[in-house]
């Protein structure tokens, strides 16, 4: 399997994104990423780093296919959080930032 392979993989069957939820969580255009997944355009350097900060993923398993997909040290609800996250709207998502920003404040982390 392929890089780009992988990347299609990871947004389909790991993640559960669409073509737009998953490239605009690494700020890229659908276009972009669906010529990305077909092969079209090679994978750039800002995209990889970008995927694999934005998701957790190991740069290992996207370039070599060596696993496991995720970091370790990630928690998988974290990538689950950022799935839901990806599907709210902008005005759901500046609600829930003030809601975090209050729990943070509850906690006494900020």
């Amino acid at each position: 399997m392929e890089p780009y392979e992988r990347i299609r993989q990871l947004r389909k069957k790991n993640l559960g994104l669409t073509l737009e939820e998953f490239s605009n969580q690494i700020n890229i255009s659908r276009s972009n990423l669906g010529n990305i997944e077909t092969g079209r355009i090679g994978l750039t350097e800002r995209v990889l780093t970008d995927i694999c900060r934005t998701f957790q993923v190991r740069r290992e398993w996207i370039e070599h296919g060596t696993e496991p997909i995720f970091e370790c040290n990630s928690d998988p609800l974290d990538a689950e959080i950022l799935k839901l996250y990806s599907l709210l709207t902008d005005d759901n998502k500046k609600y829930l930032y003030g809601y975090m920003q209050r729990l943070l404040e509850e906690q006494g982390e900020i």
